[in-house]
């Protein structure tokens, strides 16, 4: 085989690491949520599923694939790492906090990240966390990608009660918005930037909401955002580039029910936009130094570079868009196609291969509930529902910036569909509230009339009653 990363000892040792994580994570349980039944069911299809989609991924890529991932030059990483860790412990430290440039010139071993085809900051990072959970893991791709698995299921699992808790969203809703989504299960459960990212995006939300918008532990979470943003910027810096400047404005909006004279809170509205609007600005002027490949001028030079690429060559699953990149007026013309292509896109007939037609199932299951949600009952309620709930804003703004950004520079459904799992969760939150606000509460005010009409005859029979027989005993006195 010519790319192998899994051996016979990783099969030796992976009914002890399954079994060890299973029985860790139902430990977690026991301490979080003691003998919840129903959380435990939950839980445990949760776990399993995360669990299946982690050694899925890793057995496709091994033999479907022949070896052709970058998730094993991280591997591979990681174990250089490790063994430089183990012959050198006093620099574990100094090799977490250094870029790869510095490593190549410094570490006392003349090690360099070429030798692994390491080239990059971001994949040096993927390879640094590797190495820490390698040092339990003897060298095991497998066991290495269930360690990666289970961090980004605790992350996943924190963010489904945290969705239910603080949005009252209902559980079984929550659980498809979060711990089911499908590519969730498969792209955050192995050896990928985008664990990592990921399920640092979570917490940066959870974090922030709890220090920005509902104070609540705030050493804690405020240690919590400073762990998740340095992840997130040095494996995929482009997520935090879409996710400060609508996080800024819902927390301004989330901020604006304390105000208690309703015309200073309604006033406040067009100023909160400016200020929104001016944040996002100031940041997006300074993305070019921050975030380079990344920023705005070049996403859009690296669309239209992909865009030539994969015309010039020959792609399974490659997308164009027939846009001019360098005009005003095709940038405008390729948001609304870059966002269908993310949120809706492959359709059912455009691809054949199997990763593609399974995209295409969930993109079209995106669609119809898009669709339905927003026109039953009225699209106009949609839109006032919308215009009155801060939380909706933000996962419509981030939803629709990001999926605008890897639509348009991906060009590749086998691509896109790992690159534009950040976004899923936040916009079926979106939808989920929809459906509360248009269906459940509606129907939880009617069942409440009814119980309220059938009490009030009941209580007006016993008082007539107990009038009865007052008068009874009155007449016989």
């Amino acid at each position: 085989m010519g790319n192998q990363f899994i051996f016979l000892h990783d099969y030796l040792l992976l009914p002890f690491y399954l079994f060890g994580s299973i029985l860790l994570m139902n430990l977690y349980f026991k301490a979080k949520h003691g003998n919840n039944k129903k959380l435990k069911k939950y839980f445990n299809w949760a776990l399993y599923l995360k669990l299946f989609g982690c050694l899925s991924i890793s057995l496709i890529y091994q033999y479907y694939y022949n070896g052709a991932y970058d998730g094993v030059n991280y591997f591979r990483g990681a174990v250089m790492l490790t063994d430089y860790w183990m012959k050198h412990p006093s620099e574990v430290f100094t090799v977490l906090f250094q870029d790869l440039n510095t490593f190549n010139a410094t570490n006392l071993a003349g090690l360099k990240g070429d030798y692994v085809h390491i080239f990059a900051d971001t994949s040096f990072v993927v390879a640094k966390v590797g190495a820490i959970f390698n040092f339990v893991c003897f060298d095991s791709f497998l066991a290495i990608a269930i360690f990666f698995c289970i961090s980004a299921f605790v992350g996943l699992w924190s963010f489904f009660i945290f969705i239910i808790k603080e949005f009252g969203i209902p559980m079984k809703i929550a659980a498809y918005c979060t711990i089911f989504i499908p590519s969730v299960l498969i792209w955050d459960s192995g050896i990928f930037k985008d664990t990592i990212s990921f399920t640092a995006l979570l917490w940066l939300f959870m974090c922030s909401h709890y220090v920005l918008v509902k104070q609540r532990n705030l050493i804690q979470n405020v240690i919590g955002i400073l762990l998740s943003i340095p992840l997130i910027y040095f494996t995929k810096s482009y997520i935090v580039a879409a996710f400060i400047p609508f996080f800024i404005i819902y927390v301004i909006n989330s901020n604006k029910k304390r105000i208690k004279n309703p015309l200073i809170r309604y006033l406040s509205t067009p100023f909160i936009l400016i200020l929104g609007a001016g944040s996002m600005g100031l940041f997006l002027q300074n993305a070019d130094e921050l975030f380079g490949r990344y920023s705005v001028d070049q996403v859009l030079e690296t669309a239209a570079m992909t865009s030539y690429y994969i015309q010039e060559s020959v792609a399974g699953s490659a997308y164009t868009l027939e846009v001019d990149y360098s005009s005003p007026l095709g940038i405008l013309a390729a948001i609304p196609q870059g966002i269908n292509i993310s949120l809706f896109r492959p359709y059912p007939w455009e691809y054949l291969k199997p990763f593609i037609l399974f995209a295409s199932a969930e993109s079209m299951l995106f669609l119809y509930f898009t669709v339905y949600l927003l026109f039953k009952k009225g699209f106009g309620k949609s839109l006032s529902i919308i215009w009155n709930t801060p939380l909706i804003q933000f996962c419509l703004l981030f939803s629709f910036t990001f999926a605008f950004m890897v639509g348009i520079s991906s060009a590749n459904f086998g691509s896109l569909v790992r690159y534009k799992i950040p976004f899923m969760p936040f916009y079926l939150i979106f939808l989920a509230i929809l459906y509360k606000e248009k269906f459940l509460l509606p129907q939880q005010k009617i069942r409440a009339a009814k119980q309220r009409r059938t009490v009030r005859p009941a209580q007006a029979f016993t008082i007539s009653n107990r009038a009865a027989t007052f008068n009874n005993h009155s007449a016989a006195e």
